[in-house]
Order: structure tokens, then sequence, then C-alpha cells
């Protein structure tokens, strides 16, 4: 790949560049001074070379899909432009935003996990934006790359992965009412995804944002090359009684299932991938699920946090179990991503079938398992995010113990 770098005229294709020039004119503004693109079809690395540090906001879209990163009170500097196509990057372009905030976009041929993170302090304030693997994403010459540093306190967001169950040709569950369990998880994942986004100190990744069919090794992925700190998988529940309602949340078992319909619920899940067409030579994921100790501790972060997420969901609807379940989901298989997969409701009953069709009803279960996660992290910071910073009153318990951060 060669890197690209503009310093001078501007992009045909920037929008809303007559609001820029009132950047000029606050003096404590960040300015972006210069883009560099490095590109393959594989993947991207995005640099802004910023006057200063600036707090920012990194979030996908699709249709057509893009990369997004939000920079409050930024303005572009005079004479910058922005790169041309290369690789899997259609466009780069930039918007002044009524707020003040400077939004640079990087429209995609296809979607891809983004993540950022800060060069080293000897480079400048230089963000980088890694779209895509970072092995795909760095290919440029080794004297030109500016890899990210590891986190210091207060460098990053709490990385949620928001991952949207079943998809393309795997429809899961489907109501009476034609209701496919991979439209309103995907609805509800995103609308979570939103109330993340708006949470200070907290970041969504969506492993997907369109009606696509992932393996579920590959939704794990997504969640590892966004160094995400908790991963969420979003379903609705189907069974043969229709008058079974409630939600449910589960993270990975220890020792079997916690009951027999957990049992029958992750087996069915395992399965997804064969029943959609997965590779028949790949039996990974109907593999036994083996724990090791690692693992093992990561699932007891996994069910304190289920536990605050299942609390919010008992204050906005019934639940179906008041206890967090367990069973051996592949999907939550991770040895160091705290993981719990949520039932929102059943689809399988006619009523919340209907409750699951609503977007007003989506977001209130985007809001409960916002605000669950909102819970854990607050008295749960993750070591070098800002989150842990802006709640550090919140760490010392009613009873005054403190309570200890996530490993």
């Amino acid at each position: 790949m060669i890197r690209k770098i503009f310093r001078e005229g501007f992009a045909a294709g920037v929008i809303g560049l007559g609001a820029l020039s009132l950047g000029s004119s606050l003096g404590s503004a960040a300015e972006l001074r210069a883009v560099e693109l490095s590109a393959s079809d594989d993947g991207a690395q995005l640099t802004l070379d910023l006057s200063e540090g600036a707090q920012h906001k990194l979030f996908t879209l699709e249709h057509p899909d893009r990369v997004v990163v939000d920079l409050p009170n930024t303005h572009l500097a005079d004479g910058v432009r922005a790169p041309g196509p290369e690789g899997v990057v259609t466009e780069v372009r930039f918007g002044a935003q009524p707020d003040g905030t400077l939004r640079v976009v990087a429209e995609l041929k296809s979607a891809l996990p983004a993540h950022s993170g800060w060069a080293p302090e000897e480079e400048g304030h230089r963000l980088i934006l890694t779209l895509g693997e970072p092995a795909a994403a760095a290919q440029a010459p080794p004297k030109t790359v500016r890899a990210p540093h590891a986190p210091r306190e207060g460098d990053r967001d709490v990385i949620i992965a928001v991952d949207a169950g079943h998809g393309g040709e795997d429809p899961g569950a489907i109501g009476r009412g034609g209701t496919r369990e991979k439209d309103v998880t995907l609805a509800i994942a995103r609308a979570l995804a939103q109330r993340i986004d708006a949470e200070p100190g907290m970041r969504a990744v969506l492993t997907r944002d369109r009606d696509e069919f992932l393996e579920l090794r590959e939704r794990i992925r997504r969640a590892h090359a966004a160094h995400a700190d908790m991963f969420i998988s979003v379903h609705a529940d189907s069974i043969r009684d229709r008058s079974v309602s409630g939600a449910s949340v589960y993270v990975l078992s220890v020792h079997g299932a916690s009951s027999e319909a957990a049992r029958w619920l992750a087996e069915r899940e395992n399965a997804a991938d064969l029943a959609a067409g997965a590779r028949r030579d790949d039996q990974s994921t109907l593999e036994p699920v083996l724990i090791d100790a690692a693992q093992n501790q990561i699932i007891g972060v996994s069910a304190s946090a289920a536990e605050r997420v299942m609390s919010a969901l008992e204050e906005v609807g019934e639940v179906r179990r008041a206890q967090v379940q367990r069973a051996g989901f592949v999907v939550l298989k991770s040895r160091d991503i705290p993981s719990m997969l949520i039932e929102t409701a059943y689809i399988s009953n006619p009523a919340e079938e209907r409750r699951l069709r609503s977007a007003r009803e989506q977001a209130r279960f985007a809001d409960a398992i916002a605000g669950g996660l909102r819970s854990y992290f607050t008295q749960n910071p993750p070591d070098g995010t800002r989150f842990k910073q802006e709640h550090r009153g919140s760490l010392v318990s009613a009873g005054g113990a403190a309570l200890a951060a996530t490993p």
C-alpha cells in the first residue's frame, strides 16, 4: 500500500465546508492539520494529525458502509485535503457539525470493524483509526506506519461489542406473525449501540450492522479486533409453548447447563453455523466447550455484569428467570472478553412478538441493557479508560469498601 498525505487544497467531496471557517475563530479549538491514508482491499489505517489531543467518538454506519469519527471542538486547518480512494476506502470526507464537532467519514466497499488509538507522544497528537484487522490495515512501509500505543490511564473508552444474533441466510426463530429473529436483534443491537455511544467514556462496536451471516467464531474475532471490554449477544427466544414469555440472560457454563432449557437453547444456537450452510468440514462449533483457568475468571466477571443487566431488564418487563443462567454457548467462549447472551423476549409468544416489532419496545430493551452495563462499569471500570477517571468517586460502595476493577 502507498500512504497518501494531503496538506493542501480541499476535496471535492467535503461536506458542509462553509461552516468550517467558524472553527478558526475559536482559539481553544483543536485543529485537524493533516490526514494520512494507508489501505488495502482488506483493511485500512487512517491517521489524523491534530494540533492537540482531543476526545473523540468512533462508530460505524451502513448503506453505504462508513466509519465515522467525531472530534468535539475541532476545526479543519486551512489547506487540508481529504485522501482519494484507496483499497477498501472509496472516499474520505469532512463535515462540520452545528455544535463545533468536526466529523471525519471514511466510506468503505464493505463493512469492517474499527478501533482507535493515539500514536506515541513523541510523534505529536496523531489519532490512528484502524479499520479491519490490524495486520491487514498496517502494511505500509515500516518507516511511515504509526502504530497505536498501549493505552494509558484515561486514554480510551470502555468498548462494548454488540452482537445481533443470526443474520443473512440464518433467520433465527420466526414468530407466528412472520417476525424474524435476525431483524429484531439487529434493531435492538443498533438501538443499544446508540445508547452506549451516548454515554461519556463508553463506545459500542457492532459485530454486524447489516443483514449478513456470520459464523460464531467470526463474531468473537470481530470483538477481539475491536479490543472489546465486554461482548453482548442479543437474541429473541422461541419455544413450542407459545404462552411462555420473559427475558433471560446467560453466561458461559463451567459445569454444565444451569437447566435443561438452557442446555437445549445452547445446543440450538451452537448449531446455527451448520444450519445456515457454513463449512461442513469445520465441526468446531459443535465440540464441547472446554474451560481453562483464565476463562473461568472471565466467566466470573461476565456473571457479575450479567446480574446488573438482569436487574435492569426486570425494571422494564417480565423476566423468564430471575437468576443469570449458564450453558455452553460457543459465541461466549472467549478467554479474555467477558461475555453474555441476552434473550430479550419470546418471539414465539404472540404478545411478545408484537413487542419485539415495536420500535418503542426495542428502545426500552436497549435502555435497560445499557443501564445495566453503565451500572456495572461505574463500579468496575477497566484500567486505562476515561470511564475510570470520570467515575472514580463511585468506586467505593455504600459500606465504604473499595470494589475491585475488572481484570
